[in-house]
């Protein structure tokens, strides 16, 4: 690392970094924030109000040479696989998890600078014939990747190529395990320096993945955030490059491979030099995703719901334009930010918006025909019918609740919708007194919850257990604040300032954010208390002013 001593502050030179870059850095973290795993309005209020002063702080630190990475706020998320379990009848097993990350407000903005550095010579080096993931905007856009389900199209169009080839035969489908968490550090820094990125930033960059990791190893990424996702997809580049090498055609979406032989005899002869060479870079396949298949097993293993949801709109009218349904509907969730208006601003009246949801229903009630793919078709469906605000969902969701934790979030994003619709709003409530239930799945309820005001003094009760809780997970007690800050008559207040002292930092800047809800003499008292009490606080006492 270069004149950087692990664990101790350094500072950069900002020549060469303009007012416009951190301002861009600053608007693409804001809309980073929708698709975070980990709800943090405390954090985000910052972005928003305050992101000018966070800006000078973390230049002066780093004229200063005083700038020194923190710990990622990290909590366990639930992933769609989950464990089988030899009973019979069968039943569903344990879910596996993976961890999902936030950085706090300083270290995220000097991440995405110096992703945002590194963006101009990734792109230039990724080759587009065969890398589909995160394709970069363009230059200067707020979002710094096209929308997902653009991308996700793109690849559905490369993988129809592919499979129209004659010689493609057969296609090897690869995984890679544990991949964020197996990237080796060190070797990511080596392919960016291959690739031109500069050594100024280059040394601070790996400075801040170390620390990211505790110091305790030099592996791995945090997942779940803007830059981690560029990095992470460059990662398998050399990959790309390898297989390119061999004239072997090959699709990628981040570490999910698409390779295309004419045999299996030829796919057991290239994956006697792909192990190798995966191991290379530290990365191992997934076993248990791995599998070589007929080309014409494709489209069941992985559908493609862009051209079924073209189809369906095809079946209701010959007549549409393709650019209205360009956006970013399925795969990754969008959470609305509670300061928003929720409502007055529905675009589901006119004709091309109903055809969509039209379209969207008949994609919906086709879910039964691909075993396997029902959370695929949820999260491309689910978002559409919150943006027009159908209910047409919420009996199938408030069903499959309890059948997939992975889908938490998007759940309740969706149901947050019908609040307080009592039907709703008992399922919720009920499920926070769930311990069954993981600390990122009670975490988003009450992130749904927090969006309406309650029908009784019930979940306010349980979230202030919650927050006293010291075994709940810190993202999910500061919410579980927020709701009490926000919801809690003068007697809940009181208990949080009681309680204040006795909280993580975190947790004490998600209670003082709760006091812009308060009376006035109550939210003077605890600017006065506790507005300068950490530099979290500090930052939102700015935010809070505007």
């Amino acid at each position: 690392m270069g004149d950087i001593k692990l664990g101790e502050p350094f500072g950069m030179d900002l020549a060469g970094v303009s007012k416009g870059d951190w301002e861009l850095a600053v608007q693409r973290i804001i809309h980073d924030l929708r698709s975070d795993f980990i709800y943090a309005p405390h954090l985000g209020a910052i972005y928003r109000k305050a992101g000018d002063e966070l800006t000078e702080i973390v230049k002066r630190e780093l004229r200063d040479g005083q700038h020194k990475p923190g710990l990622p706020l990290t909590m366990e998320v639930p992933k769609s696989h989950r464990m089988r379990v030899a009973v019979t009848p069968p039943r569903p097993g344990p879910a596996y998890s993976r961890p999902g990350s936030i950085l706090m407000p300083k270290d995220r903005l000097f991440y995405q600078l110096l992703a945002d550095k590194a963006a101009p010579v990734i792109d230039a080096r990724t080759d587009h014939t065969r890398s589909y993931s995160h394709r970069l905007e363009v230059r200067g856009s707020p979002n710094m990747f096209k929308p997902t389900r653009a991308c996700w199209g793109e690849l559905q169009k490369a993988l129809a190529s592919l499979t129209a080839d004659k010689k493609n035969r057969y296609v090897l489908k690869i995984d890679v395990a544990n991949f964020f968490g197996s990237l080796n550090q060190h070797t990511m820094i080596n392919v960016l320096a291959d690739a031109g990125y500069p050594a100024k930033y280059l040394s601070r960059l790996e400075a801040i993945l170390t620390a990211h990791t505790g110091e305790r190893s030099s592996r791995g990424i945090i997942q779940g955030i803007y830059p981690s996702d560029l990095l992470g997809n460059f990662y398998m580049e050399p990959i790309d490059r390898f297989l390119s090498d061999l004239d072997i055609p090959s699709a990628r979406y981040v570490d999910d491979m698409y390779i295309f032989l004419p045999s299996v005899d030829a796919a057991d002869r290239l994956m006697r030099q792909l192990i190798p060479e995966l191991r290379a870079y530290d990365l191992v396949l997934n076993e248990a995703k791995s599998v070589i298949m007929p080309k014409a097993a494709l489209n069941t293993e992985e559908p493609d719901l862009e051209a079924l949801f073209e189809e369906a709109v095809r079946e209701i009218s010959d007549q549409i334009d393709d650019e209205d349904f360009d956006v970013d509907y399925g795969f990754q969730s969008e959470w609305e930010d509670e300061d928003e208006d929720a409502g007055g601003n529905s675009e589901s009246d006119g004709p091309d918006q109903n055809l969509e949801l039209e379209a969207t229903m008949v994609l919906f009630d086709a879910i039964a025909d691909h075993p396997g793919h029902e959370e695929t078709i949820e999260r491309f469906c689910l978002p559409l019918f919150a943006k027009a605000e159908s209910d047409y969902a919420v009996a199938h969701v408030l069903e499959a609740f309890a059948k997939r934790p992975s889908m938490t979030q998007i759940y309740v994003s969706y149901l947050s919708k019908f609040l307080p619709d009592r039907e709703v709003y008992d399922f919720l409530c009920e499920r926070l007194e769930d311990r069954s239930l993981a600390d990122w799945q009670i975490m988003w309820i009450l992130a749904a919850l927090i969006t309406h005001a309650p029908l009784d003094d019930a979940p306010i009760k349980m979230a202030l257990s919650l927050l006293r809780n010291g075994s709940v997970h810190e993202a999910t007690r500061a919410t579980a604040a927020i709701y009490v800050g926000r919801y809690g008559d003068a007697a809940r207040r009181r208990t949080l300032v009681g309680i204040y002292g006795n909280l993580s930092p975190y947790v004490q800047t998600a209670i003082y954010f709760s006091s812009r809800f308060w009376p006035i003499v109550e939210r003077r008292n605890a600017k006065a208390q506790w507005g300068a009490l950490s530099p979290l606080n500090e930052l939102l006492t700015k935010a809070m002013a505007k």
